[in-house]
């Protein structure tokens, strides 16, 4: 193997390699927005939950 087959050869390597890391970079800021998304839907849940979906109040009745 010639000195130029083998400097091709590790410049595909590289060129994968960079690939490989750009595409992992792109999964880990979506992933990062996913959650991001999920963060923001389940504090909009608990809200809900608090604030008593059925229509009564949280004061206690007296029924006396």
């Amino acid at each position: 193997m010639t000195t130029k087959e083998r400097l091709d050869r590790h410049d595909r390597q590289i060129a994968a390699i960079r690939e490989v890391i750009h595409e992992g970079m792109r999964l880990l800021l979506e992933t990062r927005k996913d959650i991001r998304a999920l963060v923001k839907a389940q504090k909009e849940l608990m809200a809900t939950l608090k604030r008593g979906a059925n229509g009564h109040s949280k004061t206690k009745l007296d029924l006396q």
